[in-house]
């Protein structure tokens, strides 16, 4: 019965992954990256946040691009802009939420400094819950917060990228 029980899953689960593979499903992240492609010029604006500087060459580097000058490609940032301002009050008027919004403006240019894209933007938004009385976890709260979304403003700034360069 045990033999029969084993037989059952291992055809199951095989079916499963010739489904899966069958219907085109990748995981997200992995995407295919044309050879032209793999090396890119990252040209940053001066005084970009150090955090996000390190998520977007850590999203490139994960993704198999090479930061090289002279590449075919320039990924040029162009602006960063933070903003963080307050939602809502208490009954006492301290602040009970606030919300942060990280803008980026770049742009995608090629060998000959032509752009191959126009003018692009990520932005991301987030509110978060601030507590006074423990204004220290909120600070890290809001240090987390704003490193997940200079991540995800990382990956879609990446993505373009990708998208741009086919």
């Amino acid at each position: 019965m045990t033999h029969y029980r084993f037989l059952n899953r291992l055809i199951c689960f095989t079916m499963a992954a010739i489904l899966l593979s069958g219907c085109g499903f990748k995981l997200r992240g992995s995407t295919d990256i044309p050879e032209s492609s793999r090396l890119v010029t990252l040209i940053l604006k001066s005084g970009t946040s150090v955090s996000f500087e390190q998520a977007l060459k850590r999203t490139i580097s994960q993704q198999g691009i090479n930061i090289r000058e002279n590449a075919p490609y320039q990924l040029t940032i162009k602006q960063v802009e933070e903003n963080r301002r307050s939602i809502t009050l208490d009954s006492k008027a301290n602040v009970d939420e606030y919300e942060i919004l990280l803008l980026v403006n770049f742009e995608i240019l090629n060998s000959d400094g032509e752009s191959i894209s126009g003018p692009l933007v990520a932005r991301t938004e987030r509110i978060y819950d601030y507590d006074a009385d423990a204004a220290t976890a909120s600070y890290s709260l809001e240090k987390e917060i704003r490193e997940e979304m200079w991540q995800s403003i990382s990956e879609r700034i990446v993505r373009q990228y990708i998208a741009q360069t086919r």
